[in-house]
């Protein structure tokens, strides 16, 4: 049953919990975004547990994607509506969601305390998305990884027309160039920043077919290298470094970072 409190622009209702648990395409887009945060630990942070952090983590059934993928002490989910989180599936106990806004994250949740923090999906739904990246690199511990993901304004708009998608409660317009900018000024290097979910391969969950994450990963890293082919990519992320000081990149760095997968730490 749907809640009856009227929530904020922007926060999802349990629709979106049910949406996960029957939806191919819902259930892809899930796997695959906790595929590109497990591949992004393993290659930035190492295969050492981490303690992660999910901002927006509805239902927590990425988190549960992740406890089977990734070596971890503990994995937390912060989700504001608390009908999606009365919907999370079973849960191990190290995994756990908690009450809270993105924009303004638990005191419990205290400085330096998480070794990874995710945001799939999220700050689109946000009237301040650069609150929650401020709020990221506070519970960051030095050298961290924030790992966040947005769909593209162009397909975005161009599902719901086709009514495939409702975007009603995308509230800010981000694009690639947009959130690697929202890291620089928050205090992030940029370690990696591309488009993911090629078209062609996105489709394909609408008709019924199954998409493994990892070949569709695979796929985009490909395409992502061809300028005509990776402007066909349905969703951006962009994996950064918590660093004490802003470093800003040229605008050589920049354009650079709209083509290349990762760029070293050094």
């Amino acid at each position: 049953m749907l809640s009856s409190v009227e929530l904020p622009t922007g926060v999802m209702d349990e629709s979106y919990a049910a949406a996960r648990r029957s939806k191919p395409e819902h259930q892809f887009r899930l796997r695959t975004r906790a595929a590109v945060v497990a591949q992004a630990v393993l290659r930035f942070q190492g295969d050492g547990p981490v303690r992660l952090l999910e901002i927006g983590a509805a239902d927590g059934r990425i988190l549960l994607e992740l406890a089977g993928t990734l070596p971890y002490r503990e994995l937390v989910g912060v989700e504001y509506n608390a009908g999606l989180r009365e919907a999370a599936p079973p849960l191990p106990h190290n995994v756990r969601l908690i009450a809270g806004d993105a924009t303004a994250l638990p005191l419990e949740l205290g400085p330096g305390s998480f070794d990874v923090v995710s945001a799939l999906a999220v700050l689109e739904h946000l009237d301040e998305p650069t609150a929650a990246l401020r709020e990221a690199h506070r519970v960051l511990r030095p050298g961290g990884l924030l790992v966040a993901t947005c769909p593209s304004p162009f397909w975005d708009a161009l599902a719901g027309r086709a009514g495939l998608e409702n975007p009603s409660h995308h509230v800010t317009a981000i694009d690639l160039r947009d959130l690697t900018n929202l890291f620089e000024t928050t205090g992030f290097r940029v370690l990696a920043a591309r488009g993911f979910m090629w078209v062609p391969v996105a489709v394909l969950p609408y008709l019924g077919l199954r998409v493994s994450p990892t070949s569709s990963l695979a796929i985009d890293r490909i395409v992502s290298r061809i300028p005509l082919l990776r402007q066909l990519c349905v969703n951006a992320f962009v994996v950064g470094r918590r660093v004490s000081k802003l470093v800003v990149p040229n605008a050589a760095s920049r354009r650079q970072a709209d083509v290349v997968v990762g760029r070293s730490d050094s």
